[in-house]
């Protein structure tokens, strides 16, 4: 019968194992009852440690037992050869379904109300959605326009009596420089010009003075007429048709919703500010909608928010159906790596070491399906979902255990399925 000896060292530490045990446990209750986050990263070192030492010691066990002939094929594994693929990262949080033309149409005028529309109607940009009774400005507006009307008629008679006395001016000057006529003919005639030019200027004023006060009554005129400021739904009537209404506080009338130009926004943290601009990638999925679509990000916000440390950006989204209605939530995810040639595979098959060393266990000596598990130290960079980027430790046509590498040493005889 074949015996097997191992080393004196292997023996005491796998006794000191078993004996720890028990205090290990009743250690690690005690640290996490009391919350001790050193305590516990103390204790999973000691225990990395630990597996790393138990490793050692099945790795010699292995040996040994090779040397003596005997198999230590475990069972089947599964393997991935490795190719280089398109990796992303995603930054994933939550946004706000917002739109640039969501507004409740206010008062600017004090009377009662007359309201042309409903709730649920759709509107044109300009069309008249309500009148405020107008206090008699109308009337005023009238009367005021008839004194403009006036004020230019006697503006074009003083006009053409100063046309008259220009012409007589120009004759007498012209007789006088001849020494035709006598000086005091002369005189009158010039002063009978620039009192018409006195005039002229008197009435220019008096039609100025008409038409602002006219405008004025205009001006107030124009906000006892309530219009859309864009095309879009009346998603609410908040004061009723026959109500009195006011300019100082404003009431509001109706609230005004276009649901045609829609936007997510979101904020992000400031870690990310470097790879999120305007053109990233985005897939924002509607939970409450089982809906998804795909845009990009438009606007990049200026400011870092010091209570959030966030900056803000803004998503456009189409909206064919009207099914996206405001503060709607959005489930965003932002492409914010990208590299088109990765080496990349499942996070579960990285194992850790107690110096926190990243490794992967790799098919080697492939002969059929009888293979060498070979341990290799790798670098890692981004993670997504599913899946870790590797920078560094293995190439492309590596086959790289999965299923089945938890447990392997280094060296061991696997079968490949």
């Amino acid at each position: 019968m074949k015996k097997i000896f191992l080393p004196l060292a292997l023996l005491l530490t796998l006794a000191a194992c078993k004996k720890e045990g028990a205090t290990q446990d009743k250690t690690l209750e005690a640290l996490i009852k009391t919350k001790d986050v050193k305590g516990l990263q103390a204790y999973k070192d000691r225990q990395k440690a630990k597996m790393d030492s138990l490793n050692n010691i099945m790795s010699e066990v292995d040996k040994n037992l090779t040397a003596l002939g005997v198999s230590q094929t475990l069972g089947y594994v599964s393997v991935q050869k490795l190719e280089l693929t398109s990796f992303s990262h995603n930054v994933e949080i939550q946004g706000n379904v917002t739109t640039d033309q969501d507004v409740n149409v206010q008062s600017q005028f004090n009377g009662t109300l007359t309201l042309y529309v409903k709730e649920g109607q759709r509107v044109n940009k300009g069309q008249v959605i309500g009148r405020i009774a107008d206090g008699g400005l109308n009337d005023q507006h009238k009367q005021a326009l008839i004194q403009v009307s006036a004020a230019n008629s006697q503006l074009q008679q003083v006009k053409s009596q100063a046309n008259l006395s220009r012409i007589t001016y120009e004759k007498q000057s012209a007789l006088w420089k001849q020494k035709i006529g006598s000086e005091y003919q002369y005189l009158q005639a010039k002063t009978n010009y620039e009192s018409a030019q006195k005039q002229i200027a008197a009435a220019q004023s008096q039609v100025a003075a008409t038409q602002k006060a006219a405008d004025a009554i205009r001006a107030n005129l124009v906000k006892t007429t309530i219009v859309a400021p864009f095309s879009g739904v009346i998603d609410k009537v908040i004061t009723q048709n026959g109500q009195a209404v006011s300019a100082a506080p404003a009431t509001d009338i109706v609230k005004l919703i276009s649901l045609g130009i829609m936007r997510v926004e979101a904020k992000v943290p400031e870690t990310y500010l470097a790879n999120v601009k305007p053109g990233t990638s985005v897939d924002i999925n509607f939970p409450a909608l089982n809906k998804s679509v795909k845009s990009s990000v438009r606007l990049v916000g200026n400011y870092i928010d010091p209570a959030t440390r966030t900056f803000l950006i803004q998503i456009p989204v189409s909206n064919d159906g009207g099914y996206i209605k405001p503060n709607l939530l959005a489930q965003i995810k932002i492409q914010d790596y990208v590299n088109p040639s990765a080496l990349q595979i499942p996070a579960q098959y990285i194992y850790e070491d107690a110096a926190h060393k990243s490794y992967v266990f790799i098919a080697t000596n492939v002969n059929g399906e009888n293979a060498i598990a070979r341990k290799v130290y790798i670098e890692t960079g981004q993670k997504s979902e599913n899946s870790v980027e590797i920078t560094k430790g293995l190439k492309a046509g590596d086959t790289v255990i999965t299923d089945g590498s938890k447990n392997l040493t280094e060296g061991q005889k696997i079968k490949i399925s």
